[in-house]
């Protein structure tokens, strides 16, 4: 069997978006019978949070959104991600270009999380829900939904490739 199809999500500190992103995307990719052939993983830019449990408020806005959090601890982008994910998916253009600057020579494999938005979405970019209210984490949460059947119809046909 191939190895997995591995994603990552980044964003700045690994606490909010990126954390939210994997969790969506792995209960996606599980609905859609692509849970063993895909490897879900975030990380961030900074090295701030690095070991930490993801925001209580993001793990309060994912339970009431029925997601389960499982043993996430923060983590900085590595030089090595760039060889062993296939698609590395910031959440806003900031962080996109701390990517594009770490992980030289792996330009193809960086595409915003935007690029999976909902036709019509108003949002241009994950906004950052740190310095927000409830709401604010439980629209990131809502946004990713959104987006991901975009995002795992394109990875169905990555492995059907």
């Amino acid at each position: 069997m191939k190895s997995p199809y591995k994603i990552l999500f980044v964003c700045l500190g690994n606490i909010c978006r990126s954390p939210a992103a994997e969790i969506v995307c792995r209960a996606a990719m599980k609905a859609a019978g692509l849970g063993e052939r895909v490897c879900v993983d975030s990380c961030g830019t900074a090295s701030y949070h690095v070991g930490s449990k993801p925001d209580s408020r993001m793990l309060a806005a994912l339970k009431r959104a029925g997601y389960e959090y499982g043993e996430h601890r923060a983590r900085q982008l590595r030089g090595t991600d760039g060889r062993e994910c296939d698609l590395i998916i910031p959440q806003d253009s900031e962080n996109e270009r701390d990517v594009l600057t770490a992980l030289s020579g792996a330009e193809e494999k960086v595409a915003p999380m935007k690029r999976w938005f909902p036709e019509g979405e108003r949002a241009n970019e994950v906004p950052d829900p740190y310095y927000g209210g409830t709401e604010d984490f439980d629209e990131v949460v809502r946004l990713l939904e959104r987006s991901m059947p975009q995002l795992v119809a394109e990875v169905a046909r990555r492995l059907s490739e």
